[in-house]
């Protein structure tokens, strides 16, 4: 297996300037890089340059993906629109998940390892879909935040004695960022489900909010339109979200759990979840072989007209189905203990279209695929 990397940054709050564009090209010749993004891939070496210091400099997000096991999600948040203080109790791990102050910023760094290679490049993530975590936690939303401590867990850098943090409500009805979040991080969705069950119910933010905002006094109000009218480019609305969510939305108010009962309790909703997933499987594989029974017994209700048709569709190199049709008569003659009798009117028919190599070479490979038939 080849190695294969992707780094992709993206700039949220203000696009790069052409000096910022001219100083990432000389960092990479080979990268896509527009006003808002920075993406490249590598099949041998590296990006020649420190991935914090290009988040520091330029970027609010990045994704890193290597397919020999490493992902990486970084987001980098103004202190100015983000409670510093609320977060840090989520951020204790040592690699996996950090929470750092850079300048004026607030920067979150995530990874996940994996001593498995990845073989499909198809798990690779787009950074766009984890991207609206950013402003998800911006408008007070600790969701992520919690995830990030479970990212934590996963990697074995938080004490089974520890307790949790505070446990945001809605962590059963996560968003979509926040579930690629889990699948990217490889977060085990069974301790996501724990921990589900100490989260209440998520309420909807929408009239509570107006009428929050409605009642706020005279002066805060003055205040808030200073502020917009001081800072041009902040989105008040998500600054607004967070200040209500901060003063209305209480955590969960059930006992703190510790790390060692949370893997508890995911050991036993993996237990249940595999359960019903075997027996979902189990009742699938009736239904389908059923299904193929029926099938076989009308095939078999007109078995020369199938073996007509069979050859027509052979001549007329509409191999797909020829080849499904073959193999539905190899399964009736084996289910028929007749597969001598199959035999012979295949070979028969392989010498009058010796010219349809094409479909013969799929049969070859059919045949190998799934030698004792399905």
């Amino acid at each position: 297996m080849s190695e294969h990397q992707c780094y992709e940054f993206v700039a949220l709050d203000r696009p790069l300037t052409d000096t910022q564009m001219a100083e990432l090209r000389a960092i990479s010749t080979r990268a896509e890089i527009g006003p808002t993004r920075f993406r490249t891939e590598y099949q041998w070496g590296d990006l020649k340059a420190n991935s914090v210091k290009l988040m520091e400099r330029y970027f609010d997000a990045h994704m890193y993906f290597a397919n020999w096991g490493t992902r990486r999600l970084m987001l980098r948040i103004p202190t100015s629109r983000v409670d510093q203080k609320a977060l840090e109790p989520y951020f204790v791990g040592k690699q996996a998940a950090r929470l750092t102050r850079t300048g004026q910023h607030v920067l979150l760094d995530l990874g996940s390892d994996t001593e498995a290679p990845e073989y499909d490049e198809q798990h690779q993530r787009s950074l766009a879909a984890l991207s609206p975590l950013r402003a998800e936690l911006m408008q007070g939303d600790l969701r992520p935040a919690y995830l990030a401590w479970l990212v934590a867990v996963s990697a074995h850098e938080v004490a089974a004695a520890a307790e949790e943090p505070p446990v945001p409500a809605g962590l059963a009805a996560l968003t979509p960022a926040q579930q690629a979040m889990v699948e990217f991080l490889r977060i085990d969705v069974d301790l996501v489900s724990a921990a589900a069950r100490g989260s209440a119910a998520a309420t909807e933010d929408g009239a509570p909010f107006h009428r929050w905002l409605a009642a706020l006094p005279t002066k805060e109000k003055d205040a808030w339109l200073k502020r917009a009218a001081d800072e041009l480019d902040l989105a008040l609305g998500a600054e607004l979200l967070r200040a209500f969510r901060a003063k209305t939305k209480a955590e969960h108010v059930g006992t703190r759990r510790t790390v060692m009962e949370l893997r508890a309790q995911a050991q036993a909703q993996r237990v249940t979840r595999e359960k019903a997933e075997a027996a979902r499987a189990k009742k699938a594989k009736a239904a389908a072989d059923a299904a193929r029974e029926r099938h076989l017994t009308m095939l078999a209700g007109d078995i020369e007209g199938a073996w007509s048709r069979f050859e027509k569709l052979v001549e007329a190199s509409d191999y797909d189905v020829a080849l499904k049709l073959a193999l539905d008569l190899r399964d009736l003659a084996i289910r028929e203990a007749a597969t001598p009798v199959f035999d012979e009117r295949f070979e028969a028919l392989r010498k009058r279209q010796l010219r349809r190599r094409g479909f013969f070479d799929r049969w070859k490979r059919a045949r190998e695929s799934d030698p004792a038939g399905r």
